[in-house]
């Protein structure tokens, strides 16, 4: 069956935005040109501008499409274990695991903020942010009883707790003491789960 022209000019479109993303990854923001994009692409400029009206717009796309949330979010949501502290903990290493398959993450990251200064995370925040509500009904479903904390200070300092890791295990993968294996999340873990204060609550040993 042909393809309707519908289905003609989004294949165009996702072409497009495919190609940019590689170009923004291997030569940056700046240096990847509207002619480069349209050479790669193998479409006229013209034609990227009859989907895509600017450069940043088509950034914009890249870092709303490309952004690993869309296959964290669900492999989070069904993170495995009865009580909260076995679901966060499964949840981290999902988590991190998933950051790791993906290292051109910190370079999306790395253009966004230097080169916008970050301008566009509120958009990514409207498309993520209403799908974080299946993540903190699993935790709240969970055997435990969390403490008093607003769920987007509770989503907002996982995913800030987590994200971190990944961040400077990449800065740090080279020094010594700065290991990014299980032993070291599941400190993480614990850090999130029981602070860094001695107590009734800190666990003698991390559960593995």
């Amino acid at each position: 069956m042909p393809r309707s022209s519908r289905e003609k000019s989004a294949e165009t479109r996702a072409n497009i935005i495919e190609t940019a993303y590689q170009l923004f990854l291997e030569h940056g923001y700046s240096a990847a040109s509207m002619r480069m994009i349209s050479q790669q692409a193998g479409v006229t400029v013209g034609a990227i501008y009859n989907h895509l009206s600017t450069k940043e717009e088509i950034w914009k796309e890249v870092i709303l499409t490309k952004h690993p949330y869309h296959e964290i979010l669900p492999l989070l949501v069904s993170a495995e274990g009865d009580s909260v502290a076995e679901a966060v903990r499964s949840a981290a290493r999902v988590m991190v695991q998933e950051l790791f398959k993906r290292p051109e993450l910190f370079n999306l990251m790395f253009i966004e903020i230097v080169e916008f200064q970050a301008k566009h995370a509120a958009d990514l925040l409207q498309e993520i942010f209403p799908r974080l509500g299946e993540l903190q009904r699993m935790f709240f479903e969970k055997q435990g009883k969390l403490r008093n904390i607003p769920a987007p200070v509770l989503l907002r300092s996982f995913t800030g707790l987590f994200m971190s890791y990944y961040i400077t295990g990449i800065f740090a993968r080279n020094f010594e003491g700065m290991a990014t294996d299980e032993s070291t999340l599941d400190q993480f873990v614990d850090l999130y789960l029981y602070g860094i204060l001695e107590g009734s609550d800190t666990p003698v040993e991390s559960s593995t």
